[in-house]
């Protein structure tokens, strides 16, 4: 029988086994670690760790945070779909007519202005004073006969009357019935320039938001104004070719010195030319610069007929196309607020004179003076030409430049490239060997010329009340226009331009005020 076991003997612990223990706890044969199964790891659920008891939410709360999240969410899609959608596109049909309204636009261009510098040089601009005197006086009613009429009509019979007025110069008319066409011609002017612009301002609203709305606005202004400058260029190039179809040389020898020189002949005695104030002797429609004998190539009759026959043609074209261009509804009523208390209207004016006064300067002494005086319509064509390419160009690159906010460095720059453009025409005597100064400097005035009207169409076209100020505005341009045709007949060059300088100051002087202005408005309007 084998032995009893004994009792008294202590009983040895369990092993552990080695999968279980921890390799680097130092106290591994002291404690036992029970194991912690793998989904409490993955979970992060330790067991020594104390569970957080949750915090009950009461009703109300929970749903106002319910109400709140879901709103969020309903904002959040919200703005996700707008700046999704892609931005609305102007309508197709709309785009279509404002298209053939520029060309109707382009087309009278063509007709109207190249026959303005040719009639102001070469026949006198007291008809062409008449004409935009009128406009001036007729321009502030411009909103009330829009209203009453609409842009179609308003259109439609501008162009008509332009096309008989070029017609009457074709056939023998008596002066007393040009002068009434040319009267009757004014009285549509200043209302189809307002027409234009309300069409563009039209065209615009269909943009969609305001951001939107003004970039529309500054394009359809910019293709207005590309197309009346292509016109221009388009008429002058009709000029140049018929000046080569149907060209007259003419020469006309000295003649003994006047005994009266207050009933001056032409041509002047040679001790004119060796004084320094021979253009004080001289001046108005009679007088020509550093030239003994008026030489060049001009039109003859038949020519001159036949080009405003074509002119004529052109703007019965212009008619077709304004009619299926412009709208046919009125214009909305005029704001009821005074035109008077409108900065636009008040600070605005000084520079649509100036902008008057150097378009007619251009049109009619700059193209007799500096054109005609040296080698006949050769030369003044291409000077015309020139100065509406130029102009073009210098409209659509300056109006972008505008739109990124450096009106006031364009200005600056503009003041001081127009005002040495005016003292070297004061020191500058034309010559026959000069046949391309004349050109360039013509190019030089229509890119100064684009710059003003591009700075203050976009102050004083668009946003609330604005065809009130603008018909102020306007009437100071004709004013201006009516001032030059008749300084072309009784001032010297150096008279006109000495003006125009003097002019130039206070157009920049109320051109910076009204753009302090109309700044300080925007940010009390965006602030307040």
């Amino acid at each position: 029988m084998g032995s009893l076991p004994d009792l008294t003997e202590r009983s040895r612990p369990t092993p552990v086994r080695a999968a279980i223990r921890t390799v680097s706890d130092p106290h591994r044969h002291r404690a036992i670690i029970t194991q912690i199964p793998v989904s409490t790891i993955y979970k992060k659920e330790w067991p020594w760790k104390k569970q957080k008891t949750p915090i009950r939410v009461t009703g109300p709360v929970l749903a106002t945070r319910r109400r709140d999240s879901a709103a969020s969410s309903v904002g959040a899609a919200s703005v996700r779909r707008l700046l999704a959608r892609q931005p609305p596109k102007l309508p197709k049909p709309l785009v279509k007519r404002f298209t053939l309204l520029c060309l109707s636009s382009g087309l009278c261009a063509t007709a109207l202005l190249p026959f303005t510098a040719f009639a102001g040089a070469e026949a006198g601009a007291m008809p062409l004073a008449i004409m935009h005197t009128i406009a001036a006086i007729v321009a502030p009613f411009s909103p009330l006969i829009l209203q009453k009429t609409g842009a179609r009509l308003v259109i439609a019979i501008s162009h008509t009357l332009v096309c008989i007025l070029l017609t009457a110069h074709t056939v023998d008319t008596p002066l007393s019935v040009l002068l009434l066409l040319y009267g009757i011609c004014g009285v549509t002017l200043s209302p189809m320039s307002l027409a234009l612009s309300a069409s563009a301002t039209s065209l615009a609203q269909a943009a969609g938001d305001e951001a939107r709305r003004k970039i529309a606005l500054r394009r359809a202004l910019r293709a207005l104004r590309a197309a009346q400058d292509i016109g221009l260029v388009a008429g002058s190039l009709l000029l140049g070719a018929a000046l080569l179809i149907w060209p007259e040389e003419i020469a006309r020898p000295s003649t003994p010195a006047p005994t009266n020189i207050s009933l001056p002949k032409w041509p002047p005695p040679e001790d004119y030319f060796l004084e320094d104030d021979y253009e004080e002797r001289i001046c108005g429609a009679a007088g020509c610069p550093d030239t003994q004998t008026l030489s060049g190539t001009v039109l003859n009759s038949d020519g001159r007929r036949i080009l405003v026959a074509v002119w004529s043609l052109l703007a019965i074209l212009a008619v077709g196309l304004g009619v299926y261009g412009a709208t046919s509804a009125p214009a909305p009523p005029p704001d009821a607020r005074s035109i008077l208390k409108d900065p636009r209207a008040l600070l605005g004016a000084p520079m649509g004179l100036f902008i008057g006064l150097q378009q007619g300067f251009i049109y009619t002494s700059y193209i007799k003076w500096y054109g005609v005086c040296v080698d006949g319509w050769w030369c003044a064509w291409r000077s015309l030409c020139g100065a509406g390419a130029l102009q073009a160009l210098a409209a659509g690159t300056l109006s972008m430049a505008a739109a990124r906010g450096r009106r006031g460095a364009l200005a600056a720059g503009g003041g001081a490239a127009h005002a040495s453009l005016i003292l070297a025409l004061l020191r500058w005597r034309a010559a026959r060997t000069d046949l391309a100064l004349p050109a360039l400097a013509a190019a030089a005035w229509g890119a100064c010329a684009a710059l003003w009207d591009v700075l203050q169409a976009g102050l004083c076209i668009g946003g609330p009340g604005w065809r009130g100020p603008w018909s102020v505005t306007l009437a100071a341009r004709h004013a201006g226009l009516a001032l030059a045709c008749v300084a072309r007949q009784v001032l010297c060059v150096r008279t006109q331009l000495a003006a125009l300088a003097a002019t130039l100051v206070a157009a920049l002087a109320s051109h910076t005020a009204l753009e302090l202005t109309t700044r300080k408005s925007r940010f009390f309007s965006i602030y307040l």
